[in-house]
């Protein structure tokens, strides 16, 4: 393992920062806590697939960032006024607060999250499944069309997720809520569940029905044999 803000300041001096757009840093068995600045005009960040456990980010222009399958733990708040994708999937995190007014997508699945939180004024997509979350508000318009919260049982949740729509092409549409996302679950597991064990029953009936004949096919041909 390598730590991880040794190595930034080894290969990226402070001096050479300001003209870096991109970075990518994923699968460099980097560990520790990780601070970037001076990349004042950074647009791209990946750091994914390292060990770190904690990030702090100082960058003005930054649009895009990957920080999935790391260690990063606890509360994470971010204010940006640039950021526009965030991934933060595959880590330890128990809490998010976002105050991110140009955010479009956004993912913190398979995390620790209890609490989470997003003001955003165009985002699109966010997928939150597999949390342990029990509060989710929302801040934001209806331009949400992709929310993906598999494996969440909401005990209490903000009045901002019912207006969210079911169908990103009707406007008309229901309003989606844990209630009703549960219970299209249970009713999906109900028909997956019931077509197999109305094919079975169906093909015990026929098969009954088959044998039935054919026994009594035979005793006729009995009883005409016997006949002659």
């Amino acid at each position: 393992m390598v730590n991880g803000q040794q190595y930034l300041d080894a290969n990226y001096p402070n001096a050479s920062r300001a003209s870096i757009a991109e970075l990518d840093l994923s699968n460099k068995n980097l560990e520790g806590e990780m601070t970037f600045s001076g990349f004042t005009t950074l647009l791209k960040l990946n750091i994914s697939f390292n060990m770190i456990t904690d990030i702090y980010y100082f960058l003005p222009s930054i649009q895009q960032i990957d920080d999935s399958h790391n260690l990063l733990t606890s509360t994470h708040s971010f204010d940006s006024s640039t950021l526009q994708k965030l991934n933060s999937s595959f880590n330890k995190i128990t809490s998010y607060v976002l105050n991110v007014p140009s955010l479009t997508h956004f993912d913190s699945s398979n995390n620790l999250l209890s609490v989470l939180s997003i003001s955003s004024n165009i985002l699109t997509e966010l997928n939150c499944s597999n949390n342990p979350i029990i509060l989710l508000p929302l801040n934001i318009t209806s331009k949400l069309t992709s929310f993906d919260c598999m494996g969440i049982q909401f005990s209490k949740t903000d009045t901002a997720i019912t207006s969210l729509p079911t169908s990103p092409t009707s406007a008309n549409s229901l309003p989606i809520s844990p209630t009703s996302a549960n219970s299209c679950n249970s009713f999906n597991l109900g028909i997956g569940l019931g077509i197999p064990l109305f094919l079975s029953i169906l093909g015990w009936i026929a098969l009954g029905i088959i044998c039935f004949y054919k026994r009594r096919f035979k005793k006729v041909l009995l009883i005409s044999g016997d006949s002659h």
